[in-house]
C-alpha cells in the first residue's frame, strides 16, 4: 500500500510540474510611442493569455479603481501566444503611466469550445514600469543613441551603465545591433534581454541597419520593433525635435550573391521616398524647429562609398536639403565621423557614431546639443549646434 501511495504522489508531482504557469521570459519592452499611446512587447516561456493595465503616475494604489485593459487583438479574436505586442491607446501626451502585464497559461485549449487556464497572475517587471508619453509641446528633447552592438551585451550593458528614465526620453537603437536573424527570438535576447530595467521603462525606438536585413527570420524584424508608420521607416516627435528615421537597405546591389534572390531594396527604397517627400510636408514634422534625419548607412557618395550609401545620398538627400535638416545621424562604419555641409550635395552635416560609444542629445528648441562618451564613460566628441 505504502508503495502504491508512493508511486501515485509521484505521478501527482511529475504532472504538477508539466503545468505551465504564465511567466515572462524575455522583455517586456515600450516601444512605438507617441503623444498618446505606447505598445508593450514580452515574450513568455509559455502560451498565455494576457493584458496590460495602465494607470496614472499619481501616487494612488494601481488596485484603487478599475484600470483599462487592453490584449492583443487581431480581428477581434485576443491573441494567445508566447509573443505578446500590446497597444495601449487613449492617453495624453508628455504624461508618466505606470503599466502592468496580467497573465494566465493555457493549459488546454484543444476543445473549440473550451479553453482552461493556469491562475492569473501580475508579471514581475525589472526596475518597475512606468513610461511617459511623447509630446510635441515639450520643452526640451533628450535621447541617446547606440549602434553596431551586433549582439555584444557586455558592451551594451556597460555603455548605458546608470541611465535611466530620469535621463532621456528615449533610446534610439541605429542599426546592427545584431549580425544577422536566424531566429527571432535572438534578437529578443541579445537587444531588449540585455537591459531589461532600462527598456521597460523608456521608450525604445530600433530603426533598422544592413545587418538587420540578412538571415532566414530578418523578414520578422518588424514584428518586434512595430512603428507608427508599419514599416522600418517613420517619423516621431517630441519637444523641439522632429526626426525622420530612414533605412538604407543593404550596402551592396540586390543582385549580389551572397543575397541570393531573396532581396528587393530597389523598390523598398523608392517606396520609402515616396513616403519621405510627404513626411517632411508634415506640419509636425516641418514645423520644428530642430530636424534630423537618422539612418544606419550615412547618405554619402565620395571616394570609397559603398552601393547602400551612394543610392542613399542620390535619392534621399535632395528631399532632406529642401526639408531643411539640421543633422543626420548615422553608424555603420564602426568609427567616429563627422561629415561637413556640401561634402556630398548635403546641406547639412552628417555624424556617424562608432561601435563603442553612447551618443547622447539634447535640444531645448534653439539649437542642439551632442555629447559622445566612450566606454570608460569619459567625452570623447562634443557638437553645438546653434540656430
Amino acid at each position: 500500500m505504502f508503495a502504491v501511495v508512493l508511486m501515485n504522489m509521484s505521478a501527482i508531482s511529475a504532472f504538477a510540474q508539466d503545468v505551465p504557469v504564465a511567466d515572462v521570459k524575455v522583455g517586456p519592452w515600450v516601444t512605438n510611442v507617441s503623444g498618446n499611446a505606447f505598445n508593450v512587447l514580452w515574450t513568455s516561456s509559455h502560451r498565455t493569455l494576457s493584458y496590460v493595465e495602465v494607470a496614472p503616475d499619481d501616487g494612488t494604489d494601481f488596485d484603487a479603481c478599475e484600470r483599462p485593459r487592453f490584449y492583443q487583438t487581431v480581428s477581434g479574436r485576443r491573441v494567445i501566444d508566447t509573443f505578446h505586442d500590446v497597444r495601449v491607446t487613449g492617453l495624453a501626451p508628455g504624461v508618466k503611466y505606470r503599466y502592468r502585464i496580467m497573465s494566465k497559461a493555457v493549459l488546454d485549449d484543444d476543445s473549440a469550445y473550451h479553453t482552461d487556464y493556469g491562475e492569473l497572475l501580475q508579471m514581475p517587471v525589472a526596475g518597475g514600469s512606468a513610461v511617459t508619453t511623447l509630446d510635441p509641446k515639450a520643452e526640451t528633447c533628450r535621447f541617446s543613441m547606440l549602434n553596431d552592438m551586433h549582439a555584444d551585451g557586455d558592451k551594451f550593458r556597460t555603455l548605458v551603465a546608470g541611465r535611466d528614465a530620469d535621463d532621456m526620453d528615449f533610446v534610439l537603437l541605429v542599426g546592427d545591433m545584431m549580425s544577422y536573424i536566424n531566429d527571432i527570438d535572438d534578437l529578443a535576447r541579445n537587444v531588449y534581454g540585455q537591459v531589461p530595467e532600462l527598456v521597460a521603462n523608456v521608450p525604445t525606438f530600433y530603426t533598422r541597419g544592413n545587418h538587420e536585413t540578412r538571415g532566414k527570420q530578418a523578414y520578422l524584424f518588424q514584428k518586434y520593433s512595430p512603428t507608427n508608420s508599419g514599416d522600418t521607416y517613420f517619423m516621431l516627435r517630441h519637444g523641439p525635435v522632429a526626426i525622420v528615421v530612414l533605412d538604407a537597405g543593404e550596402d551592396k546591389p540586390d543582385g549580389n550573391k551572397e543575397y541570393s534572390g531573396a532581396v528587393d531594396f530597389s523598390l523598398f527604397r523608392q517606396q520609402q521616398l515616396e513616403w519621405l517627400k510627404e513626411t517632411v510636408k508634415d506640419p509636425l514634422f516641418a514645423k520644428a524647429p530642430v530636424k534630423l534625419a537618422v539612418m544606419h548607412i550615412p547618405a554619402l557618395s565620395r571616394e570609397g562609398s559603398w552601393y547602400g550609401e551612394k543610392v542613399a545620398n542620390e535619392m534621399l538627400v535632395p528631399v532632406l536639403n529642401k526639408a531643411g535638416i539640421d543633422m543626420m545621424l548615422s553608424a555603420h562604419y564602426h568609427t567616429y565621423l563627422y561629415v561637413g555641409e556640401g561634402d556630398c550635395g548635403n546641406d547639412f552635416p552628417i555624424l556617424i557614431n562608432d561601435n563603442v560609444s553612447r551618443l547622447d542629445f539634447i535640444s531645448e528648441g534653439k539649437g542642439f546639443q551632442i555629447r559622445i562618451y566612450d566606454m570608460e564613460g569619459r567625452l570623447a566628441h562634443t557638437h553645438d549646434v546653434e540656430k
